[in-house]
């Protein structure tokens, strides 16, 4: 025991006191390390501090409350569009001419908005031309029930006071629903 104690407190003691060099390559490369492995090497006085990072701060939003959409960014509806901040809306998931496999019928909806969606404000889904049931705060939309067959969908943002900002273009996705045919039995 007495043994492993010393082996732990010399290893520490010789990493507390180890040298970090620094030196340039014939092409200019800056190269680190604990030995000398270039005549030009320098021991390093003191080290550069640590790189961190900070994200960008959002604004506040609501939390997601139903799903989205996913398709082609149209532009702005109205005059006052503009000064509602939001410069894109796009449909990532379902694919436009893409084909969603889903026994009950769901659709999972991926939406890219930008930026954010603010703090009142919704995404509405239209889908095959009519609204679809809800208002959502997320860009995660989850359509259920849905017919098999073709559909047209998009996706609108709309100010707290209902008004349109922003559609996104229309995609078409084809939904396919396996159904199970009930196995009949030898008489």
């Amino acid at each position: 025991m007495k043994i492993i104690t010393i082996l732990i407190l010399t290893l520490a003691f010789s990493l507390a006191y180890g040298e970090i060099y620094k030196w340039v390559d014939a092409d200019g490369n800056i190269h680190y390390g604990d030995q000398p492995d270039s005549p030009r090497a320098k021991a390093m006085k003191k080290l550069p501090g640590l790189s961190t990072y900070a994200p960008p701060v959002e604004t506040e939003r609501e939390e997601n409350f139903v799903d989205g959409d996913d398709s082609p960014v149209s532009a702005p509806v109205g005059d006052n569009a503009a000064p509602q901040g939001y410069r894109s809306i796009s449909i990532v998931s379902p694919e436009d001419q893409g084909t969603v496999r889903s026994s009950p019928g769901n659709v999972p909806v991926f939406i890219a908005l930008a930026p954010v969606l603010r703090k009142g404000d919704y995404l509405k889904v239209i889908l095959d031309g009519s609204p679809y049931k809800g208002k959502y705060r997320g860009t995660v939309i989850n359509l259920q029930n849905i017919d098999r067959g073709e559909h047209k969908l998009a996706v609108a943002v709309y100010s707290k006071d209902g008004k349109e900002l922003l559609r996104s273009g229309t995609q078409t996705f084809f939904l396919h629903r396996n159904i199970a045919k009930p196995r009949r039995t030898p008489r």
